[in-house]
């Protein structure tokens, strides 16, 4: 796979909306007319996540089982965010750059954070948005509404693949680049 860049953000913003145009400006920077937006929720979930396999497929240095793995992947993270943020949609920006290899995806919404959707399960009461963060890559770490595999899975193929992870929740971020945290 070389020449293939990944930027996966699941951002969680503790805001009252969010601002597409401040998204793309931060993390798009100069390719805002080319990205794709939408929007999904239960009803279109599927289809948003049949966008992003499809844009991935379209890249022809993919290895099946690689984009095997991040079609699962992804489908976690848009469930993720129906399934702790309480909110009942979420927004995927996608770019796909052929001249610099490079594919960026990024899944936000404005739900409740990383640390406050944990801290619904006891165990995970008293931490901080900074150790929700790290603890929210580790396995079977869930706030009882999952399982607590999607993001780990997630981590474990970003190490594989040679792609940059980043989780925003709050003010803290947490970027995994294959090797460090």
């Amino acid at each position: 796979m070389e020449g293939f860049y990944i930027c996966s953000i699941f951002a969680m913003n503790n805001s009252r909306s969010m601002n597409i145009d401040k998204l793309i400006d931060k993390y798009f920077t100069g390719e805002a007319s080319n990205v794709a937006i939408e929007v999904f929720d239960d009803t279109n979930i599927y289809a948003v996540y049949s966008d992003i396999v499809k844009m991935l497929h379209d890249y022809p240095e993919i290895e099946l089982s690689i984009l095997q793995a991040m079609a699962y992947c992804f489908y976690e993270i848009l469930d993720n965010v129906l399934t702790h943020s309480t909110k009942k949609m979420g927004t995927v920006i996608t770019f796909f750059d052929k001249r610099n290899t490079r594919v960026m995806i990024l899944v936000a919404d404005d739900g409740i954070g990383v640390r406050k959707s944990l801290s619904e399960n006891p165990r995970y009461n008293n931490i901080t948005e900074e150790d929700a963060l790290r603890l929210c890559l580790q396995d079977a770490v869930t706030d009882g509404k999952g399982m607590g595999y999607g993001l780990f899975s997630t981590m474990q193929l970003i190490s594989n693949a040679g792609s940059l992870l980043q989780i925003h929740s709050g003010r803290s971020v947490l970027s995994f680049d294959g090797n460090n945290i």
